[in-house]
């Protein structure tokens, strides 16, 4: 019984530490602390940190923690800097202040040194919480990019040891293709959820390894046009939970999934059938799913005039039969809109000079797409 309350209060306290952690809001939370520890409302710093934080929805115990710049330590330097910065603010300059002063003080204060202290300490704790809150980002992004880089890494070193054992041209293609694609970097950053993963146009499937690290018994689901891709994709992911079928993605059955991956696929169907696939993915997504998809970016200049190029001389090379059909990307926000699905826009440039736009849906946990 004790171990087991232990165990919940241990995981209940790390859920608490790790809430909301991006820089943006970490730098809110320790600003709006440390401006609620200076500012003189003793003895409610503390309800009113947790009441500004479950307002703005920040961290609760970094906003907590911010506070304690109000210590005995450092309290008497407070108060002497919101004196100091409020006869600035309210007389126009410094004022001398000798100890008898300050003990003075303690018996009897005047309304205006009380209002000449408290507009000081606003004063104050504006400036040194916003201090606080940009050294605060600047180190939460540093450890998020340390983070993301060593699980990137990890998941990289991952995805190639499951290729081992295919051919020298396969390893050499999967090599660079991690290497120069962002949209992994992108997806390593993204939480991909639970359950059965599905590619539709899986390839070599590298996306469906990248999403089974950590969970090797993950149903790992995907499709491709490619039978020699496919080969090549059995031969990586033998040894994981894995289905993948040649099969054209329009007549291929979808089944329940958490997670949905369409990369550069999209274009290779008319504009009605891509909606259409759209729509049936939303629907195969269990509730809280998530459907991610990347198409080119139309809207970038010479980037998506690069980046259109290459699409045409790739059919051309595929012999596809016809040219490739992007839509704006209004249209592919409607056809999301059209399902109720709640989605984010991730424009990003690859490392080749190649414009993508990576839309990341989710599924409501409540509600059921039609």
């Amino acid at each position: 019984m004790i171990r087991r309350f232990k165990a919940h209060a241990r995981k209940f306290i790390t859920l608490l530490l790790k809430e909301r952690l991006d820089p943006g809001r970490a730098a809110a939370a320790v600003f709006l602390g440390i401006f609620i520890g200076i500012v003189p409302i003793y003895g409610l710093q503390t309800l009113a940190a947790v009441g500004v934080a479950l307002l703005f929805r920040l961290n609760k115990p970094l906003t907590v923690a911010g506070t304690f710049i109000n210590n005995p330590l450092l309290a008497p330097l407070i108060v002497f800097c919101s004196v100091e910065l409020g006869c600035l603010l309210r007389l126009g300059s410094f004022q001398p202040l000798t100890l008898s002063d300050l003990a003075a003080a303690r018996t009897h204060i005047s309304k205006e040194q009380l209002f000449i202290w408290l507009i000081g300490s606003v004063a104050l704790g504006i400036l040194v919480g916003g201090i606080g809150g940009v050294i605060t980002a600047v180190m939460v992004h540093l450890h998020l990019k340390a983070f993301a880089t060593a699980a990137l890494r990890e998941r990289v070193r991952f995805v190639n040891g499951m290729f081992t054992p295919c051919s020298l041209r396969a390893r050499q293609f999967v090599r660079w293709k991690l290497r120069l694609d962002r949209i992994f970097e992108l997806l390593a950053a993204e939480n991909l959820g639970s359950g059965t993963v599905l590619d539709l146009g899986c390839g070599y499937g590298m996306a469906l390894v990248f999403a089974a690290f950590g969970d090797k018994r993950r149903r790992l689901v995907g499709c491709d046009l490619d039978a020699h891709r496919i080969a090549v994709a059995r031969q990586a992911l033998g040894h994981l939970n894995a289905d993948v079928t040649v099969a054209d993605i329009r007549q291929f059955e979808l089944p329940p999934a958490g997670l949905i991956l369409i990369l550069d696929v999209l274009q290779y169907l008319p504009a009605v059938e891509q909606s259409a696939l759209l729509k049936r993915c939303c629907s195969a997504l269990a509730p809280g799913g998530i459907l991610v998809f990347r198409v080119p970016d139309g809207e970038r200049g010479l980037r998506s005039a690069i980046a259109m190029a290459f699409e045409q001389l790739f059919f051309a090379c595929g012999s596809v039969g016809f040219r490739p059909r992007m839509l704006s990307i209004a249209e592919y926000r409607g056809a999301l809109e059209n399902t109720g699905m709640q989605f984010e826009e991730r424009h990003f440039q690859n490392r080749l000079p190649l414009a993508h736009v990576l839309f990341v849906a989710r599924k409501s946990l409540t509600e059921t797409t039609l």
